[in-house]
């Protein structure tokens, strides 16, 4: 760094806050062209959509060629609207907000670009042989739902015994009525089987069955929700859906092995409001990766603050959520149930993972730590039949939703859910140890990485 350059202050993110054309043409990169999600202030009648179409067909968009999606028969207020250049009537100022200029004041429409999230894309590792013995999963007093928003779940790698099924008298919503398992909400069916080439989805499932396997107490099923596709990337639209499908159907835990950095200062206000506050309401817990370095997004990042601010931003710095903005993790705060997460070895954060005292809750020690590279076993056998290790703040997550799960009282996930009560929990529990999986001060962490210093040990 320039000896002439300040440091940026503390807390100040690499928000987008003026119009530059260069920045804007590289940002075109991360949403689906074509499409606008609309959220509207109510349930919309035909006549507030011919009012929409209306307004779109004096912007040049052939309405007779708009396509519109919902989240199955949710009556919640979003809609997918597609047709060629309709991202164009979101204009450079409203971008920044993720809303439109409003139609009409009874319509009260937001409109907002369908943004990708990815899974974190890593080598290729195939596995080929079951890592499981059929039959029947033990079947304890309490049964945590997990739903897994990724790339599916391969059943010949993990029990489909864990898989949840709905029992068929047990609606509670119209929220995608006719499911009673997983869904695909990237071909908009019923096959959430996972055909990414890491098995991103499998993985992060088994590594949450296993934690369960400890448990005195309490079993898991596996809600698999297909919200990535085999290249490991989802949008906007798709996550919501199946956020709303996961609070119809009872899950207790949602997690978010993914995510995405974003660049203006407000994020989606939808998304931001069904995360934080809807999800607390219902008492669902939902955990999140705290992300990784990603070079295409690191390079954009120091393109940014050098615009706005003309600082360099370190490399140090680029893995700070306090000034390099990942979602949902950056979200995370006291009042609501978001549990950010990212990987430790007890003394700092791996390297290659985003890190926070003030957003990131949990950092999951390591099975390796050694010359700054910190990994976990594999969950199950690889096709060589050797054990294999792997790296990443989705694994991180998967892991702690599993202690979690497996360790807290279903009482717990209450309306008004309290994340502190589930850490309160965790650091009671006895180990072989001494002490519960959470480790609460740990003076190098709090210091800097994680908010008091914590971080919880695999079982």
């Amino acid at each position: 760094m320039d000896n002439n350059q300040k440091e940026p202050l503390r807390g100040t993110a690499a928000w987008i806050r003026k119009p530059n054309p260069r920045i804007e043409k590289l940002l075109s990169r991360s949403y689906r062209k074509d499409q606008l999600i609309i959220f509207f202030k109510n349930d919309p009648t035909e006549k507030d959509i011919r009012a929409i179409k209306d307004s779109f067909q004096k912007k040049g968009i052939k309405t007779d060629a708009i396509s519109i999606k919902t989240c199955g028969n949710c009556k919640i207020p979003v809609q997918l609207w597609s047709a060629k250049g309709i991202h164009t009537v979101v204009n450079t100022d409203t971008v920044h907000g993720g809303s439109g200029p409003q139609t009409t004041q009874t319509v009260g429409e937001s409109y907002s670009l369908n943004y990708y999230n990815y899974v974190p894309s890593g080598r290729e590792t195939r596995f080929d042989r079951p890592a499981f013995t059929p039959g029947k999963t033990d079947q304890k007093k309490d049964q945590i739902v997990v739903a897994v928003l990724d790339t599916g779940i391969d059943t010949r790698l993990v029990n489909p015994e864990y898989i949840w099924r709905e029992k068929a008298a047990k609606f509670a919503s119209e929220c995608y009525r006719d499911v009673q398992s997983g869904w695909n909400f990237v071909a908009d069916n019923g096959n959430f089987e996972d055909d990414h080439p890491n098995r991103h989805g499998s993985l992060v499932s088994q590594y949450i069955i296993n934690e369960f396997k400890h448990s005195a107490s309490n079993s898991v099923k596996i809600m698999p929700l297909k919200t990535h596709d085999k290249e490991g990337i989802s949008d906007l639209f798709s996550v919501i859906c199946g956020i709303h499908f996961a609070m119809a159907k009872g899950a207790q835990i949602i997690n978010a092995s993914w995510g995405f950095y974003y660049y203006y200062e407000i994020p989606v206000p939808y998304l931001k409001e069904l995360i934080t506050v809807e999800l607390k309401k219902k008492g669902i817990l939902f955990i999140t990766a705290a992300g990784n370095k990603t070079d295409a997004d690191d390079d954009l990042a120091r393109q940014i603050f050098l615009a706005e601010q003309g600082i360099n931003l370190s490399d140090d710095q680029l893995r700070n959520l306090e000034i390099h903005t990942f979602y949902p993790a950056r979200l995370s705060n006291a009042a609501n149930s978001v549990i950010a997460v990212t990987t430790t070895d007890g003394k700092t954060v791996s390297p290659t993972q985003n890190y926070s005292e003030q957003f990131v809750d949990l950092g999951v020690e390591t099975d390796r730590s050694r010359d700054g590279s910190m990994k976990f076993t594999v969950p199950f056998d690889s096709n060589t039949g050797t054990t294999d290790e792997i790296s990443g703040s989705s694994f991180a997550t998967a892991i702690a939703s599993g202690i979690i799960g497996a360790n807290c009282s279903k009482a717990l996930y209450a309306p008004n859910i309290k994340k502190s009560d589930f850490l309160s929990a965790l650091a009671l529990l006895p180990d072989s140890g001494g002490a519960g999986p959470l480790l609460l001060n740990q003076p190098a962490l709090g210091r800097k990485y994680i908010i008091a210093g914590a971080c919880v040990k695999k079982q």
